[in-house]
């Protein structure tokens, strides 16, 4: 087998992290050792995702018939990046195939435009999902938009991404545990409408790029969310800085604002219909470090801190900067119990076992070495272990199992100013504090684009008031699902499920959408264009 290192290449243009199709077909080649990939920080860009399409090409006797099909499939949806020109368009269908520079493909369904300095796509954005209960109580999302993307010359990129969303049924609110995308809502009776904005403009090198972006990014290893960094919160905006001097190093450093809602009284006054809130200003500062001492293992150390003050500190655009050190020692006007909550946290990914992907993830709030003996005191952990086998049996199945496990006060915080979170949607694990999680999926696809997928979800979550692990047990999940989906044509999906769901506790809590609670059996499905 041939393998082509490369380094990563300009133009910034990220790639949506609900497009699962290819992110999961990149994740497979890189177990099956037919390409490197370092999975922890995402979303990647789009030139990186044709840089590793290239790379598989190169590997592709190794593929079985699918995979080869795959591969095909998704180079017509990276071909503004993958190809000089437009050449590959007149080999599929769409109009105004006869064109030098522009064309309209109907998969991806898109406007295209390129030259030798300007490249652009239009594309829409549509969808729906509806949910079926046992009791014959109904709920539906529907949503629809557009979004463009392109690039200037070989280092400037941008794109933007509009998506008006409806719900009948408000089925995410920052208190209900679900790993779904996070909204902020404007509610009308039991549904509600929110529009989704996101996009950046990006300045890239060959070693390195900068970012100013509203959107949503993960950190950490897992299939089934992440508990560092997981990217359901509402999309926010930040800066990025990401470099790659050598090929064993990489460094990204991001700091964002992030949404408080906790009303500042002392700013807020009335106005003649009604009272205009203001909020408290609320930032995050973090950086993480990827190290790979050998091929296919990669080793990631990084810290944050989330802060509340007036006026931003400078000292948090300190890409290389020990938070909680400079909180505790050096940043006198903003006390421990005040201004700043910092965080520290690891991550482990090993691909070095043929077609298994191994790793692992902690996330600790505030640590102090003394608290590992003490009684009383403990480290606030967060914890998450599993694999990912590729290619068993008839080398189209895949079989994934994690473990999550959270203590009590990890992400929350005295100070609601300080919590982990934004517009009150915990930016790390999505069950929160106090909980733990076995999730087990078998996933086969038997051709290219068609996925069946069996899962099966557990999951507890403890009162707010627990010194110890799950002491006592408010919330708890059970769910058995078959998924089946298909991608019909780039960036578009059809999908259908049946679950059994048994969720039981406390209901005064509200930690459920209601038309779940309880023993159901729930039918699901929908169609989308774009993301």
């Amino acid at each position: 087998m041939v393998c082509v290192p490369l380094f990563a290449l300009p133009q910034i243009v990220y790639q949506d992290l609900t497009n699962s199709g290819i992110y999961d077909f990149l994740d497979e080649l890189a177990n099956l050792k037919i390409i490197d990939l370092s999975s922890a920080i995402k979303p990647y860009s789009r030139m990186f995702i044709a840089q590793k399409l290239k790379e598989a090409e190169v590997s592709r006797e190794w593929m079985n018939k699918r995979q080869k099909k795959e591969l095909d499939f998704y180079f017509r949806d990276y071909n503004l990046e993958a190809q000089p020109d437009l050449r590959y368009f007149k080999k599929t269908k769409g109009l105004f195939r006869k064109k030098e520079h522009f064309g309209i493909p109907l998969s991806p369904l898109a406007f295209v435009y390129k030259d030798s300095l300007f490249t652009f796509s239009l594309r829409p954005v549509w969808g729906i999902y509806s949910y079926i209960t046992q009791n014959n109580n109904n709920a539906y999302h529907q949503w629809g938009g557009a979004e463009i993307f392109g690039t200037i010359g070989k280092h400037f990129g941008f794109y933007s991404s509009l998506r008006d969303n409806h719900e009948s049924d408000l089925l995410v609110k920052p208190g209900y545990l679900t790993a779904e995308e996070g909204a902020a809502w404007k509610e009308s009776g039991n549904g509600g409408d929110y529009s989704e904005m996101r996009g950046g403009i990006s300045f890239a090198w060959n070693w390195g790029s900068v970012v100013l972006a509203k959107d949503h990014f993960t950190w950490g290893d897992g299939y089934h969310g992440s508990n560092i960094f997981s990217g359901r919160t509402p999309s926010f905006p930040y800066f990025q800085l990401q470099m790659k001097p050598v090929r064993w190093f990489d460094f990204t450093f991001v700091t964002g604002w992030l949404i408080s809602e906790v009303v500042d009284s002392s700013r807020s006054y009335p106005v003649s219909n009604g009272f205009r809130k203001t909020y408290f200003n609320k930032y995050l500062s973090a950086a993480i470090m990827t190290f790979t001492p050998w091929k296919n293992m990669n080793l990631s150390i990084g810290n944050s801190v989330i802060s509340c003050s007036k006026n931003y500190n400078p000292a948090y655009l300190s890409p290389f900067l020990f938070y909680t050190n400079f909180s505790s020692s050096g940043d006198s006007a903003q006390k421990a119990s005040y201004g700043r909550n910092s965080q520290l946290f690891f991550n482990f990914s090993s691909r070095q076992i043929p077609r298994l992907h191994l790793y692992a993830s902690v996330f600790i709030d505030d640590l102090g070495s003394k608290k590992f003996s003490d009684s009383v005191a403990f480290n606030c952990i967060s914890w998450k272990a599993g694999f990912r086998a590729s290619n068993l049996l008839n080398q189209n199945l895949t079989l994934t199992a994690e473990y999550t496990r959270t203590t009590p006060h990890t992400y929350s915080d005295p100070v609601p100013t300080l919590t982990f979170a934004s517009n009150r949607y915990n930016l790390g694990s999505y069950l929160q504090d106090n909980s733990q999680e076995v999730y087990v999926s078998l996933g086969y696809r038997p051709v290219r684009g068609l996925l069946f997928n069996l899962s099966y979800n557990w999951a507890e979550h403890g009162g707010a008031s627990d010194t110890k692990t799950l002491e006592t047990v408010v919330w708890s999940y059970d769910a058995m699902k078959m998924d089946i989906t298909y991608e019909f044509i780039n960036n578009a999906y059809a999908s259908l499920s049946y679950q059994y769901l048994n969720i039981t506790g406390d209901p005064t809590l509200f930690l459920s959408p209601p038309i779940f609670q309880g023993h159901q059996n729930i039918i699901s499905g929908g169609i989308n264009i774009g993301f």
